[in-house]
């Protein structure tokens, strides 16, 4: 009888080892399990202030939310902060405050491994594919994502159908799709979540497949404008005006959302929130529509992982009540906007040419597209209208200096 419970309880500890075995074996991969993220600010030039500075607003929100630093990777021409142009020199706001109310500086602290020269197309791709050789430049940061591993994509700048910028060159909607397969292929994520601010950014995504495990959003559709925010006269910090356009529309909503610190939130209820607030171009989303059921922490943060920003920060979640989407101005227009803002503030010569350099190049690429309409037979009632728009601009009257 001694030896028949014996062998019982030998048995019971058999099987207690073994489940101790496999819950330890889920802890293991529970704990491999890594979040990664790609940040690209694809411009260049103190007009484009503010894809710098929502750039590091998104590395800020990640490092806040538990990212290990080195699983975030930062793409930057950073010419803005230091430019002689920015009145707040070596800093960077990506929301406006009231007099007497300094704001919250994103440079500091911002940690960018791809800067200047090193801003392009072949190194974002070589980074996303984890091809540390095909990088030129930079610190050699790549992707070191597995099959159990998320990864989190933000790329803010300028576009056209099919395109998007970068300082000296373009990244095709083709290469990208190509890149993603390459991902998919080699089993290089879990699932990969991309928001990209740019306009007609949604063509980007119009032949992403549905079974890639891949969900974006797009802060425009394939064929129109996005709009950059906290524009003149808003781009007002402790009662300063800093000369550049703070955000972008579709970039500061999704970022002042997770900024409120509800990591539960659905990717799907971000989604809605951003395309309510974004009134002047059409949000959209794309791909695998399923991972929009999951959890904006599972992409912009460390897991569940529930925290904020600091307290001294409070104010960067302040609600701007005040401004309201006739704020925005649609980012075809922000480089003439920010030239006669300049022109009006200096009075100088300077300005003058370039605003007159400006207005008559929209004016010779409108006429060229024109007679295009003409020749083929198309309404160029649109590009009438753009045109209008420069000539608005044509009005101050600079004295010489």
């Amino acid at each position: 009888r001694c030896v028949q419970e014996t062998g019982t309880w030998g048995n019971q500890t058999q099987l207690m080892k073994l489940t101790l075995l496999f819950f330890l074996a889920l802890s293991f991969f529970a704990v491999s399990a890594e979040n990664w993220a790609v940040l690209v600010a694809g411009s260049d030039g103190f007009w484009n202030y503010r894809h710098q500075a929502d750039v590091c607003h998104a590395y800020h929100i990640l490092i806040n939310n538990g990212y290990k630093p080195e699983n975030v990777i930062v793409f930057s021409a950073n010419d803005v902060a230091n430019s002689d142009s920015n009145p707040f020199k070596g800093k960077l706001y990506n929301k406006p405050t009231e007099k007497n109310q300094e704001g919250v500086d994103v440079n500091d602290g911002c940690v960018i491994d791809y800067e200047g020269e090193d801003v392009t197309p072949e190194n974002f791709l070589a980074v996303l594919k984890g091809d540390a050789q095909a990088v030129n430049g930079g610190n050699g940061k790549v992707l070191r994502s597995t099959k159990d591993d998320r990864v989190f994509i933000n790329f803010a700048d300028h576009g056209a159908e099919g395109l998007i910028a970068f300082p000296s060159s373009y990244l095709y909607a083709d290469d990208l799709i190509k890149t993603f397969e390459y991902m998919h292929t080699k089993n290089l994520y879990l699932e990969l979540v991309f928001y990209l601010e740019a306009c007609e950014s949604g063509s980007m995504f119009q032949n992403l497949p549905t079974n890639w495990s891949i969900y974006a959003t797009s802060a425009a559709s394939p064929y129109e404008s996005s709009w950059a925010y906290y524009c003149y006269p808003d781009d007002v910090v402790n009662g300063e005006s800093v000369g550049s356009c703070l955000g972008d529309h579709y970039s500061i909503s999704w970022m002042e959302d997770t900024d409120r610190g509800d990591l539960t939130e659905s990717l799907n209820k971000q989604f809605n929130i951003v395309k309510k607030r974004v009134s002047q171009s059409q949000v959209m989303e794309w791909g695998d529509l399923s991972i929009n059921k999951q959890p904006i922490g599972n992409y912009q943060a460390n897991g569940y992982k529930t925290t904020t920003y600091d307290k001294i920060k409070a104010q960067f979640l302040r609600q701007m009540t005040s401004f309201d989407s006739a704020r925005g101005l649609d980012s075809r227009d922000v480089k003439l906007h920010y030239i006669k803002n300049k022109l009006q503030r200096e009075q100088s010569l300077q300005a003058s040419q370039e605003l007159r350099a400006e207005i008559n190049q929209r004016l010779f690429a409108d006429n060229i597209f024109a007679q295009m309409a003409k020749f083929f037979d198309f309404p160029v009632e649109t590009l009438l209208g753009k045109t209008q728009v420069c000539l608005l601009y044509t009005s101050p009257s600079p004295r010489d200096s």
